[in-house]
């Protein structure tokens, strides 16, 4: 009796083990549709396929912040400055430029009180516009700055562990009935990526059509 309760459960667990991705492409699907007051089960919702593409590593990741970071320098960095600029060389020039716009505003804000002094009301208006200007630029790099602080520490992070999987790329077929459209059938083929444990799907995206 031990020996076949033991095979019932090693059956079981193996079973689960192999329809992990489905439930948790289920359980993805459920809150999406709960989220419009919508149940999967009345959906007539089935999976076709789905297969593992591969795994995304830190190391996959870093490359991806390199480029974010040249994009803060260029639009559409071609890959020589993606692969040399550096995170300290882009706030050496924020902090410059945020330096410039300090001065400058400081300036200008003279000019507003030389202009009232004087009475000049032209040139009142004109120092108020450079001012502001300047002002606008100065907290634009700021947040800049801190934008690239930001993407900095997550590099840094994760170059501790380059080797580490942040994330698994599943391809998947499903179709359900869309409530939206009357209960039409619709097909669907998209990509799923999981949590760093491998244990939800938090993301997908649809595959593009050759």
């Amino acid at each position: 009796m031990k020996k076949i309760t033991l095979l019932l459960m090693t059956v079981l667990i193996y079973s689960c083990g192999n329809n992990k991705e489905e439930q948790m492409l289920y359980d993805y699907q459920q809150k999406n549709v709960k989220s419009m007051n919508f149940d999967l089960k009345d959906l007539d919702y089935k999976v076709q396929e789905i297969e593992k593409v591969t795994d995304i590593t830190a190391a996959d990741s870093l490359k991806h912040l390199k480029y974010e970071l040249a994009e803060f320098w260029k639009k559409n960095p071609e890959q020589s400055l993606v692969d040399t600029l550096s995170f300290q060389y882009v706030k050496n020039v924020l902090n410059e430029s945020i330096t410039q716009q300090d001065t400058l505003y400081k300036l200008y804000q003279e000019s507003v009180l030389t202009a009232i002094r004087i009475d000049d009301y032209s040139y009142e208006l004109e120092s108020k516009r450079k001012r502001d200007d300047a002002m606008d630029e100065m907290f634009s790099y700021k947040k800049t700055l801190s934008d690239v602080e930001s993407l900095e520490k997550y590099f840094n992070k994760l170059s501790e562990k380059p080797d580490s999987i942040l994330s698994s790329k599943y391809k998947a077929i499903y179709s359900l009935k869309n409530p939206m459209l009357g209960n039409t059938k619709q097909t669907f083929d998209k990509i799923f990526y999981t949590n760093s444990e491998q244990t939800a799907f938090v993301k997908e995206e649809t595959t593009e059509k050759k």
